[in-house]
């Protein structure tokens, strides 16, 4: 990758070794099989680590922010492969800079090392010693042009994390170089449910958040789009045109007992189920042409208007501890005929009392949601002169984060139920797809790949 900074690649060249717990001897045959033993420990979770990139740079297009490990087994039992890659948070995506393995010689009685960078540099190598939480490998890179470094690191087990010290052999001695702490790259667990077009008209899909194991939950010719599961269920509510008008169903995951519970001729729409799981919150045409939001039981009775206003109002959805409903209002000022309207955010109690606007900022806020926690708000709004963008805030609209800051357009948040990722939309006018990102590292990972449209994910809630 011609286009990453050399001072990157310097950085990537440094921690290839691997982790022991247990005391040894080098050249002894128990240091296979403390190798052995320590291969499963960093296959674990995944197999992939992170550690900050200290010369991250934002202002530049291949600077990575989290340097990574990625381990996997190999061909034969003693073989583990790695990859030493970097997360380029302008391109989304993760790019590996050493592609290599380890395995042992039984002949020297030693775990020997082999990569390859992305400039064609090779590094080679083999362990020096085994100590107890520690392994010292040696090894040397050669560039292109020739020119061979000598290089050393230490690597120990801290509690959960890995830390690795590196040494370069200059002028005839060791000369430190860096000192870096590597902890597990969490991987989401769980699925995720999202709308998709792949069968010509919007259906509910199902997949793990690998992407993978996807299923048509709907399996329906008309226009059908999830909005809600029940709490600790797989049963899901959501909106479909199959009647002809947009109603409002419930419906078991296999596709089984589908119920229209709204059964009104006019627009129905956006349903969210309460935590409890007794209410449905969504919106409703039936008493105003602009749309209002509306709250009734889960099968369809005890209609109650919560909003009463010319205003149109967008998506609604609960707190956790179910009190209140927050939702996007469209705000025009009726003076200006020049402006763009703009959506901001508000709160409500359940019966439709003590709203309250979030409105600490300009610009358009939709699709709010709280975090599992309440401490937080998820939604998606347009940056002045730009696109749409996922933020998060805190309950009170306070500490507002722009989390995407991508080119393309981000929209519907929908945060994972341990609150440490948001499920989104990502794309442009010609394609859509599913993404997540992790809150804290804001590393993203697309779920969906292929031509047609895949948008508004939700998780599955655990159960």
């Amino acid at each position: 990758m011609s286009h990453i900074s050399k001072q990157l690649v310097c950085i990537i060249m440094i921690g290839t070794g691997i982790l022991f717990t247990a005391t040894a001897q080098n050249g002894k045959p128990n240091d296979l099989k403390l190798y052995l033993k320590h291969m499963d420990i960093l296959l674990q979770d995944g197999g992939k680590w992170k550690t900050p990139n200290r010369d991250y740079n934002p202002a530049e297009e291949w600077s990575a922010s989290y340097l990574g490990y990625e381990y996997k087994k190999g061909i034969h039992a003693n073989t583990l492969l790695l990859k030493i890659t970097g997360y380029i948070p302008k391109k989304s995506q993760w790019v590996t800079f050493w592609d290599g393995f380890y395995t042992w010689d039984h002949k020297k009685q030693k775990l020997v090392y082999q990569s390859v960078n992305n400039n064609g540099a090779i590094a080679s190598g083999e362990s020096e010693s085994i100590r107890e939480e520690e392994m010292v490998l040696v090894f040397s890179i050669t560039t292109p042009d020739g020119k061979v470094e000598k290089h050393k690191d230490a690597e120990k087990i801290s509690g959960t994390n890995i830390i690795s010290m590196s040494a370069v052999y200059t002028s005839g001695k060791w000369v430190p170089k860096n000192t870096l702490t590597w902890s597990r790259l969490e991987q989401p667990s769980g699925n995720l449910t999202f709308m998709t077009t792949r069968d010509g008209n919007f259906e509910i899909y199902s997949m793990d958040t690998k992407g993978e194991n996807l299923k048509n939950l709907s399996c329906n010719k008309a226009t059908d789009y999830i909005f809600s599961y029940f709490p600790k269920s797989s049963k899901y509510v959501f909106s479909t045109t199959r009647d002809g008008n947009e109603e409002i169903y419930i419906m078991e995951p296999d596709g089984k007992r589908q119920t229209n519970i709204s059964n009104h001729p006019s627009g129905d729409r956006i349903p969210v189920v309460s935590p409890d799981g007794k209410q449905i919150v969504f919106l409703s045409y039936r008493d105003n042409a602009e749309g209002e939001i509306y709250i009734m039981d889960t099968l369809g009775n005890n209609v109650n208007r919560l909003t009463a206003n010319k205003s149109f109002e967008d998506l609604a959805s609960f707190s956790p501890d179910g009190k209140k409903i927050i939702f996007a209002r469209q705000i025009k000022n009726p003076n200006d005929s020049t402006a763009t309207a703009t959506f901001e955010l508000f709160t409500m109690n359940t019966d439709g009392s003590n709203e309250a606007s979030l409105a600490n900022s300009p610009g358009n806020k939709v699709a709010p949601q709280y975090s599992p926690d309440g401490s937080k708000i998820a939604y998606y709004g347009k940056v002045p002169g730009g696109n749409y963008e996922i933020f998060i805030m805190d309950a009170d609209g306070k500490n507002i984060i722009n989390l995407t800051e991508d080119p393309l357009e981000d929209y519907s948040p929908a945060w994972s139920p341990d609150g440490k990722w948001i499920a989104y939309t990502n794309g442009n006018s010609k394609n859509y797809d599913v993404w997540i990102i992790h809150v804290e590292t804001r590393i993203k990972t697309r779920l969906t790949t292929q031509p047609k449209r895949d948008e508004s994910p939700i998780w599955q809630p655990l159960y």
